[in-house]
């Protein structure tokens, strides 16, 4: 993050940094109550989140890791839009580790109380790692 970047892209930078932390409930406070995610290809026939549901969803998968990495390569600013290119990898409590590479539009609004939120983001993921991360995560479900 460099000491230049815009309030959006700072936002959406300490967004990436919470995943590092691994803690969903501060990743959705950075999301607009009416918040959308979502997923292409879709191929992958993964449905669009709300808000609860990406909570949810997040919760459960960051429930199966035990370490997560999540690097930013780059960073691409449009009015009201902030597009990331990010790599990530995760170890799971049942020793497999997680690939996924990505392409995220943010699209960003203020809040009623001024502050800046995540009003939908639209995810262009690698179609390899998040099969992967789905069949993993479905194993490790039914393992548990």
């Amino acid at each position: 993050m460099s000491s230049s970047d815009s309030p959006q892209v700072k936002f959406v930078n300490e967004w990436h940094e919470g995943f590092k932390a691994m803690n969903v409930d501060v990743l959705a406070k950075a999301l607009h109550k009416d918040f959308r995610c979502i997923t292409y290809p879709r191929s992958l026939n993964q449905p669009d989140a709300t808000k609860e549901e990406w909570h949810e969803r997040t919760a459960m998968a960051m429930g199966f890791w035990t370490h997560l990495e999540r690097m930013v390569h780059s960073t691409i600013e449009a009015p009201g839009k902030v597009i990331s290119h990010y790599s990530g990898k995760a170890q799971t409590t049942f020793g497999v580790e997680l690939n996924r590479e990505a392409i995220t539009i943010a699209h960003i609004v203020t809040d009623e109380d001024g502050s800046l939120k995540i009003m939908q983001i639209e995810e262009f993921v690698d179609s390899k790692g998040q099969l992967d991360s789905i069949q993993a995560l479905e194993a490790g479900m039914a393992n548990k």
